[in-house]
């Protein structure tokens, strides 16, 4: 499978019948394949659809020339946005979601676990959407340093053992809102203890091993915890605020590779060099 799911790129050829888009169009693919048999579909809920497929993962992907898609996945973009910032439309709508699902309101403060993409991505969003406070927090030095540069007003090193009590010494009761995108126990469990009583948590990353949680806990506390599955109905409005400028994903950017440069420059850098955030491939030269 070629991957490659975040991207942008211009229409060269349409299918018969196909009426919302044409040849020459500029257009971000929103990747979700829809399960035409599926009951969550016709409700609008395309991404709780069963097998859940991506371009890009269960489908050849965009790290190449040419890439086929759905019509429904399509998405015009507006003449002054650059295709850099077409490309992160998809994960910064993982972000919007999950701050739409927090039910977060103006002047409400935050804490956002990880300051990978996606939680660098969550910052932004929340910053945008009126938090009053965005706490993030991080193993890297550098990706703190980002996040600051972001619009973070507090950043702790994970491995702090007292960033709840430090948390409800800035608020007074804790953070309304948490967003987990780290996904380890220690995460869920610092940004559980973080939060105000009746506050909410998200579930944004994947975890990769089941964590344990006090349930007791979160029913005499009344807190909310919600997962999110990717994104959905959710991209027209954030081509919208990215095109607006109230959302500089492009800040986020650390590196322009070629495609033949994707596994030295690209994936290798990612993994060992924790100041690269967002590394885009340009696949014609």
């Amino acid at each position: 499978t070629t991957l490659g799911h975040e991207f942008s790129g211009i229409v060269v050829e349409t299918g018969k019948n196909i009426t919302n888009i044409k040849k020459g169009d500029r257009v971000t693919v929103e990747p979700i394949f829809r399960n035409p048999e599926s009951p969550f579909v016709p409700k609008g809920e395309y991404n709780l659809s069963e097998p859940l497929g991506f371009v890009g993962l269960t489908a050849n992907g965009a790290f190449a020339e040419f890439v086929v898609v759905e019509d429904y996945m399509v998405h015009k973009m507006p003449d002054n946005m650059t295709f850099e910032q077409g490309a992160i439309v998809e994960p910064a709508a993982v972000a919007a979601y999950a701050i739409q699902r927090s039910g977060m309101k103006m002047g409400d403060s935050i804490l956002i676990s990880g300051a990978g993409p996606i939680g660098l991505l969550t910052a932004q969003v929340a910053l945008a959407s009126g938090a009053s406070q965005i706490f993030i927090t991080d193993l890297s030095e550098n990706r703190l340093k980002k996040a600051k540069e972001i619009g973070a007003t507090h950043t702790f090193d994970a491995r702090d053992k007292d960033i709840p009590k430090k948390i409800r010494e800035i608020t007074g009761n804790g953070v309304d809102v948490f967003v987990d995108a780290a996904g380890v126990q220690a995460s869920f469990d610092t940004g559980i203890d973080s939060l105000r009583n009746g506050g909410t948590a998200v579930l944004v990353a994947l975890f990769g091993n089941n964590v344990t949680h006090d349930a007791l806990n979160q029913t005499l506390r009344e807190l909310t915890i919600i997962g999110t599955a990717a994104y959905r109905n959710i991209f027209p409005e954030v081509i919208a605020l990215i095109n607006s400028g109230r959302l500089p994903v492009e800040k986020l950017i650390t590196n322009v590779i070629s495609l033949d440069d994707i596994i030295e420059k690209g994936f290798e850098s990612l993994i060992n060099d924790p100041s690269e955030v967002k590394i885009l491939v340009k696949i014609n030269k």
